[in-house]
């Protein structure tokens, strides 16, 4: 009898280190699938964005105009940081009421959209 407890009892330790081991590599698969999701890019949304909110100060082609700076030539980290900076209310620039008013209104969505467009359109 006791020998059938200490058997019952091993295969349900037995189990659950299975079971433990098994969830823990199922967990890091679902990591390693997560990282390599990417946004897809709405460059129809992004292009309505840029020609409504953004190249009337930067340019037809985000060339830069006046005290307006050239955003043809930054990429999308940079622009994104930039846009999430001003749509936090931070003033970073001579122009940060125009671009905070512009940039309140950006989803994160929008963000990585109008930044992926802005960085690559005007090659």
């Amino acid at each position: 009898m006791l020998r059938n407890c200490v058997l019952t009892m091993l295969m349900i330790i037995c189990g659950f280190a299975a079971r433990a081991d098994n969830h823990a590599t199922d967990a890091a698969a679902e990591d390693s699938d997560t990282s390599t999701v990417e946004h897809v890019v709405d460059l129809e949304a992004a292009e309505k964005i840029f020609r409504k909110s953004c190249r009337a100060c930067h340019g037809n082609k985000a060339q830069g105009a006046a005290s307006y700076p050239k955003l043809s030539d930054k990429t999308p980290e940079y622009i994104a940081e930039k846009l999430k900076i001003y749509r936090s209310g931070e003033k970073i620039g001579p122009n940060s009421i125009l671009m905070i008013s512009h940039a309140k209104k950006l989803s994160d969505e929008d963000i990585a959209n109008i930044s992926v467009y802005v960085a690559t359109a005007f090659d």
